[in-house]
């Protein structure tokens, strides 16, 4: 079982005072770390949740008058939706052959996967509703990263179905960060679409079930991948073998059991290059391949990858049916931050 995150700078000064790294590197760590909210869930069960609440899963709150949010089709969905149909073609095929590690029916059953996704990238569809956060309530909590608005809501939705991936600008579709500011009284529970349910069923979902939040101050101490790293040398490896090693001792954010979900502060990642992947796909450069990283366009971009931080984490969840594997990562601008440009957020998926 993980070790809970730090509650204060004062008990990673003495945790990591017990691995005999030097006082000035401990020193620089503990001034790098960031407040956050720990989010915990609860289910719902057959309570209905107040509205305007903070929670996992459901159904969003919205003002009255405004629709679930859609995405447009896909930039790319020509190629996207000829990959989906191959993949249908080659599964239906592969299950047939001797010794498969999956049946004709099971292959059946993936194929159509495949070909309900090629349907879907090709038009408007509904984003899944991962959660709604009241910042009001929130920002009463000691550990608020004072960077986020302490005021209105905010709401997350992401293409759970086509999971889009994080290093192309056509892929920015796939997800809406929302801040909203309406009063209590002006919102209504929407009703789950109709294309959301018929792809969710009782093997596979886009549908989460509801899960109050409940949060709790934690200090995050930075990550080695974080641009603003600079407690010591990467180079050094003694220094980077006992850092790493107690900053694994905290988990990563897919454990059934784990402190998976944040409001602020560090992400713990599952993969490196959060920052500056994101930044490159933000500024219209698909990454996908080592070249872009070193064309002069990249080069001119990745001194400011630091400016990206994490706005909420979200990692499995078994009261809400978020049963992994993976994380999501919602990280913003500290520029579009200051300035409540919240659509400029990007939602990242990631997997060991």
């Amino acid at each position: 079982m993980s070790t809970p995150l730090p509650r204060t700078r004062d008990e990673i000064l003495t945790s990591l005072g017990d691995r005999g790294l030097p006082t000035k590197t401990i020193d620089r760590l503990v001034a790098q770390a960031r407040t956050a909210l720990l989010l915990t869930t609860v289910a719902v069960g057959e309570d209905t949740p107040p509205l305007g609440s903070s929670r996992l899963g459901g159904a969003p709150d919205l003002p009255v008058g405004m629709k679930w949010p859609m995405r447009p089709p896909y930039p790319d969905a020509e190629k996207r939706a000829a990959a989906h149909r191959k993949d249908a073609e080659r599964l239906r095929q592969d299950s047939r052959k001797p010794r498969s590690w999956m049946t004709p029916e099971q292959g059946e059953i993936f194929s159509r996967e495949h070909l309900a996704k090629a349907d879907a990238v090709e038009r408007p569809f509904p984003l899944a509703f991962f959660g709604q956060f009241d910042l009001a309530e929130l920002s009463a909590i000691d550990g608020y990263d004072p960077t986020i608005p302490k005021t209105g809501r905010l709401l997350v939705f992401y293409d759970f179905f086509e999971q889009p991936e994080d290093f192309t600008p056509e892929a920015s579709v796939g997800w809406r960060v929302i801040w909203d500011e309406s009063p209590q009284e002006s919102l209504t529970r929407a009703a789950i679409p109709s294309d959301l349910e018929a792809i969710s069923d009782d093997d596979w979902t886009s549908i989460f079930e509801p899960a109050l939040i409940h949060a709790s101050p934690v200090v995050t101490p930075i990550p080695m991948s974080d641009e603003g790293w600079d407690a010591f040398d990467l180079a050094d490896g003694t220094l980077s073998a006992i850092y790493g090693e107690w900053l694994s001792e905290f988990g990563t954010p897919d454990e059934e059991d784990g402190e998976n979900h944040q409001l602020g502060g560090y992400p713990r990642t599952l993969q490196n290059g959060l920052q500056a992947t994101s930044q490159l796909a933000a500024n219209g450069i698909s990454c996908g391949t080592g070249e872009a990283w070193t064309s002069p366009e990249a080069k001119a971009l990745l001194p400011s990858a630091g400016e990206w931080r994490l706005l909420l984490q979200i990692g499995v969840d078994l009261n809400a049916g978020m049963t992994g594997p993976g994380a999501y990562y919602v990280i913003i601008r500290n520029q579009d931050l200051a300035a409540r440009r919240f659509e400029q957020a990007r939602v990242t998926y990631q997997c060991d």
